[in-house]
């Protein structure tokens, strides 16, 4: 029992380690053999196996991506506010991107339209073959008008 409580008690160590490590957004990204030998300091590369279950890593390094990315979140207001004053200064590439990212403003993208694709031919069977042809030509007419 004892054995077992000193090995979950090193395992919370190590987890508490590994999320230090992970989560810090100054600490570049490592694989997972020099997580072993770097971070936790042992001295092969697969005794993070020997520790940890594969899903177990896994929800170590999700933890620590949502950790890390909450430490973002003051550089990103910072980047926001850089980005802001840009755009009110007149830059009009720094204006588009404030725009898209706030009001989910794209620019409008013209799409192609196919008069004789799949898709028409299905709505136009619909109508008999006498009316057919007329609703091609006025949605093609209202096509172009709205082009």
């Amino acid at each position: 029992m004892r054995e077992i409580e000193r090995s979950e008690k090193c395992k919370e160590r190590h987890k508490a380690v590994l999320l230090e490590y992970l989560s810090n957004p100054d600490n570049k990204p490592v694989n997972r053999k020099a997580l072993s030998i770097d971070v936790l300091g042992f001295a092969d590369g697969t005794v993070l196996y020997q520790v940890f279950s594969p899903e177990e890593i896994r929800d170590i390094e999700h933890e620590a991506l949502e950790l890390r990315r909450k430490c973002y979140a003051s550089r990103l207001a910072k980047v926001d506010d850089g980005l802001l004053k840009k755009a009110m200064e007149g830059d009009p590439s720094a204006a588009k991107l404030a725009f898209q990212r706030y009001e989910q403003w794209s620019e409008k993208s013209i799409q192609e339209v196919k008069w004789d694709g799949p898709a028409l031919q299905q709505v136009l069977a619909v109508f008999p073959p006498e009316f057919a042809e007329k609703v091609k030509l006025a949605l093609i007419a209202k096509h172009r008008e709205l082009t």
